[in-house]
């Protein structure tokens, strides 16, 4: 019992440990904007100004049909080459947010259109 009473405000301020990952489309396209502009460009094509960028072009329909939305959503959680290659977003997304980052923002890339201003 005693152990239970020292648990309780462990278990009731747990809420705030816990990842505040993005969970709605509009989220996850400005976290895109955050963190994944840099290597995959505003529009996920892999280009700025002209130039390529390190990240995979995700307006490419026929690179993209390589991988499935699971191995894709791994990839962002888990990251590319421990981390050296794409960081690991594991504590900022939940697999959830990850599979939905791809559904619904990489498959949906076009290029020239940003995809989130």
């Amino acid at each position: 019992m005693r152990s239970a009473l020292l648990l309780s405000p462990l278990l009731l301020c747990s809420h705030l440990l816990a990842d505040p990952s993005p969970k709605t489309v509009t989220e996850l396209k400005a976290f895109f904007a955050a963190n994944c502009v840099k290597c995959h460009g505003p529009d996920g094509s892999a280009m700025a100004d002209g130039k390529k960028l390190g990240g995979r072009d995700f307006t490419d329909a026929a690179k993209q049909a390589k991988q499935t939305d699971e191995e894709m959503a791994k990839t962002i959680r888990k990251g590319i080459f421990f981390g050296v290659v794409m960081p690991s977003f594991k504590d900022r997304l939940s697999d959830e947010d990850a599979l939905l980052m791809v559904k619904e923002v990489v498959r949906k890339a076009e290029k020239g259109k940003v995809i989130a201003p």
